[in-house]
């Protein structure tokens, strides 16, 4: 029982501020749900259907990641000894994909629209599904306010897409008020169908979008792609500054990892006639990376091969 304590972390208020949110806000989304598919049913509104298609999809990998979330206020996932970076980015990932399927398949129902004969919802009909998605709007935006309340700078990856997901909501909801009740003020069937086609076009345009640059940003990690930009530049720039340059150097390798990229730097011995001058040029170089005031999980290796770099 003692040793059950001791690998279990109690969350920080903060952090159970942010599990709240989280969760109240996912069973929020249960109820919209089942108002959205009866209503797209009942209504024959494409609008609705691609926010509930949308909606069913998202759900699953949010309640992931709400244990996610969880287990990492815990220390649950502690066994991984080089950091969740991966899993973290991991989460990005399940939520781009889901978000770039959906928005795929809502396009292919909207063209599909255009190009069949079909009834066009009713101002009625559209007038339920602006009330339905009223509600929507007012859950997604006191959702994002308390997410938005508890975030912190130094907020995991996986509440930060949580958030980020959660504004891709709200705002589709909010342009989606606005073609569903134009819609519904009309009384030529013809407005009202292109107003909820373009509605449901909106959607899928902003999922797809939303989904690439979340797996743009998570491919990168998960791939072990190196460090590039300003903060490599940086670091050559610091480790060139040292004493010996790179005279010892063997090699520099780095990946990105979530928010504390990996640095490998691999030191030859060769160029020192003894162990003390050789912990002191790693020193040296731990000092000169941590003077960049950057995050930076350093590993230094000492190899017996010769200096590769001049």
């Amino acid at each position: 029982m003692r040793l059950l304590e001791e690998k279990t972390r109690v969350p920080t208020p903060e952090e159970k501020a942010k599990e709240r949110s989280v969760l109240y806000s996912d069973i929020a989304d249960v109820g919209i749900i089942f108002l959205q598919v009866s209503f797209a049913i009942i209504t024959g509104s494409l609008t609705l259907l691609s926010e509930s298609v949308r909606s069913i999809m998202m759900l699953a990998v949010e309640f992931y990641s709400l244990w996610l979330l969880a287990a990492v206020h815990r220390d649950r996932l502690k066994h991984f000894k080089f950091g969740i970076g991966k899993v973290e980015q991991f989460v990005w990932l399940l939520i781009g994909l889901g978000l770039f399927g959906s928005g795929l398949w809502i396009a292919s129902k909207v063209v599909e629209s255009m190009f069949s004969v079909q009834l066009a919802p009713t101002p009625l009909g559209l007038a339920f599904a602006a009330i339905v998605n009223a509600i929507n709007f007012l859950v997604n935006g006191l959702s994002f306010y308390s997410m938005y309340a508890a975030s912190q700078a130094n907020d995991s990856d996986i509440f930060r897409a949580q958030l980020k997901s959660r504004g891709v909501k709200l705002g589709n909801s909010l342009f989606l008020q606005v073609t569903l009740t134009i819609g519904a003020l009309s009384s030529d069937p013809v407005i009202a169908l292109a107003l909820d086609a373009l509605g449901a076009g909106f959607v899928s345009g902003v999922m797809v979008i939303s989904g690439v640059s979340m797996i743009a940003r998570s491919l990168p990690d998960l791939l072990d792609a190196p460090i590039s930009g300003s903060l490599e530049e940086r670091m050559t720039s610091a480790i060139e500054a040292t004493s010996r340059s790179t005279e010892d150097l063997v090699d520099i390798r780095t990946r990105r990892s979530g928010q504390s990229p990996h640095v490998e730097i691999i030191v030859s011995s060769a160029p020192h006639s003894s162990l003390d001058r050789l912990q002191k040029r790693i020193e040296e170089i731990r000092n000169a990376l941590r003077d960049l005031g950057e995050e930076i999980d350093l590993s230094v290796v000492v190899s017996q091969e010769k200096p590769l770099r001049k």
